[in-house]
């Protein structure tokens, strides 16, 4: 929190909205198995949303008595299948004066789920946030890609977010199904390009990063 704020961003912060973690395949198996296994002490949640995936994120540290973080980054101005009123995901978040508050509702979500002191909030394109983290010296064991379903958004992810996943590490991207052919098209190439298997476990891709040479 301090390495990237300088802060306690929740310090004053009372919960302004009612609890709504509407999410999206946020409580899949995979991570489970990947924190218990690894243990890992970062864990970045590119695409946060309202924070489901990321408070169970760090609900699962806190299960398996891991002393770790989950670094959420999103700009909290939702998609642009939010925006359009004519898509089945309109409609789904909240807005005042023409804004989006899903800034306001992720933080009133975590507060309500007592996960304040596992969660670091990021508000930033996920570009320019895994850049600040590079920059920060801050890498993570498990990186969960979940930001956008546009075919150059996720590979661009996947490369930059790739970057500060440590040795061994896990990558997991979401909506990696028929309904977001660009999603599986993005992995397949990415995965090609690192020369890595690409594991897939409905709705999710997964890629770890080879371990150090022993």
């Amino acid at each position: 929190m301090h390495r990237i704020h300088g802060t306690d961003v929740y310090t004053g912060f009372l919960p302004t909205l009612a609890e709504d973690r509407q999410g999206w395949n946020s409580q899949h198996t995979s991570f489970q198995e990947i924190i218990s296994g690894s243990r890992p002490s970062v864990v970045i949640d590119v695409g946060a949303w309202k924070g489901a995936s990321t408070i169970y994120l760090a609900d699962l540290l806190k299960r398996n008595a891991v002393p770790g973080t989950v670094i959420a980054v999103d700009t909290f101005l939702g998609s642009v299948e939010h925006w359009d009123r004519g898509s089945g995901f309109a409609g789904l978040m909240q807005h005042r004066f023409g804004r989006p508050l899903l800034y306001e509702q992720f933080l009133s979500n975590v507060v309500r789920g007592g996960a304040q002191d596992r969660i670091v909030p990021l508000a930033l394109t996920s570009a320019v946030a895994a850049v600040l983290l590079h920059r920060l010296g801050i890498q993570a064991g498990l990186i969960h890609i979940d930001a956008s379903h546009l075919y150059e958004d996720v590979l661009r992810d996947a490369r930059a977010y790739w970057e500060i996943l440590t040795p061994g590490g896990f990558m997991v991207g979401d909506d990696y199904n028929q309904d977001w052919p660009e999603v599986i098209k993005a992995a397949d190439q990415f995965a090609a390009e690192k020369a890595v298997p690409l594991m897939a476990s409905t709705p999710k891709w997964i890629v770890r990063k080879p371990p150090p040479a022993a």
